[in-house]
């Protein structure tokens, strides 16, 4: 039975420990970020908070394979691509938390989640529920589901052209490099967006459809979060190439520059030659046009948030 079954309202889990164990499956990419979080540390943190953890290795073992043990919290410990991979099988009503191990662990900072795992882990079973929205994209009838964002111009193609090899700090210091060169030569491309039935075509040096607020190496796009159920939209104009620029040189602090609208629904027609970004994987397609409609979701996930003071 999933954790939000054989709990009332919004009690916490601490509550539940009263009466009995807290029964954590937990997902882990041991490759992720340092990879300084073996799967003995890791048990043996979350044994100390409280919990009875069943870890899977989801480099060996895929992660459907786990999902169907008996669960009060399922963990999904890794960065981004992690999240990616394991948020979407989750089962209707799950809750869950995230232990940020990756580079730029956007999800997880989007919604305000410290991004050290030692802070985390003694404050889950005080942590309160939010829900958490994913990115739903049909074309040709075919329908695929982010966690993050979907991405056009500068964003991508940088992605493509950072230098590998890096981790934690240093790539993300390397991502914004890179953009920074990208955007300064980007050539604006007409795209033809439709927001909620309303059409525009408008040049653009980027555009990210975005299920949480952040995007790429560790960049906060959106000013809010995204309501369950809409899409972010941040699109960068010609005009807004100068500020963004300046914005990256000073550490891309505070929200992006640039223009931000949320949609319940998108629909985006583009050149088919130009790379497109699902979450952080890019993306060629040789023909003459794409269609792709986004819809933002609400798919009954519980994502658990500690509070950011001290540890209870």
């Amino acid at each position: 039975m999933v954790g939000p079954q054989r709990l009332q309202g919004h009690e916490t889990l601490r509550a539940m420990s009263r009466e009995m164990p807290i029964r954590a499956v937990v997902l882990l990419n041991p490759n992720a970020g340092e990879g300084d979080w073996p799967v003995d540390r890791l048990g043996a943190s979350l044994q100390q908070a409280g919990l009875s953890p069943k870890i899977t290795d989801i480099k060996q073992t895929k992660p459907e394979r786990a999902l169907v043990a008996p669960a009060d919290l399922f963990i999904i410990a890794g960065g981004d691509g992690t999240v990616a991979k394991v948020a979407p099988a989750l089962p209707g009503g799950a809750r869950f938390a995230i232990l940020p191990l990756g580079s730029a662990n956007n999800v997880a900072r989007a919604h305000g989640i410290d991004p050290e795992p030692s802070a985390v882990i003694p404050r889950l079973l005080e942590a309160r529920d939010s829900a958490f929205p994913l990115l739903r994209i049909e074309e040709d009838g075919r329908e695929k589901v982010l966690t993050e964002a979907l991405g056009l111009g500068a964003l991508c193609a940088s992605m493509e052209m950072a230098e590998s090899g890096k981790s934690g700090s240093e790539k993300i210091a390397e991502g914004r490099r890179s953009l920074a060169r990208t955007l300064r030569e980007a050539v604006p491309k007409t795209y033809r967006i439709e927001v909620d039935g309303k059409a525009r075509e408008t040049e653009l040096l980027m555009l990210e459809a975005l299920a949480h607020g952040r995007a790429g190496p560790c960049l906060q796009l959106l000013p809010e979060p995204v309501r369950p159920g809409r899409i972010g939209l941040f699109t960068v104009m010609p005009e807004h190439r100068e500020p963004l620029l300046r914005w990256l040189e000073e550490d891309a602090r505070g929200p992006a520059p640039g223009h931000v609208e949320q949609a319940g629904e998108l629909r985006i027609i583009c050149d088919g030659t130009a790379p497109l970004r699902f979450d952080d994987e890019v993306q060629h397609e040789r023909r003459d046009q794409r269609e792709l409609v986004l819809r933002g979701t609400d798919p009954d996930l519980h994502l658990l948030i500690p509070d950011q003071g001290d540890a209870p």
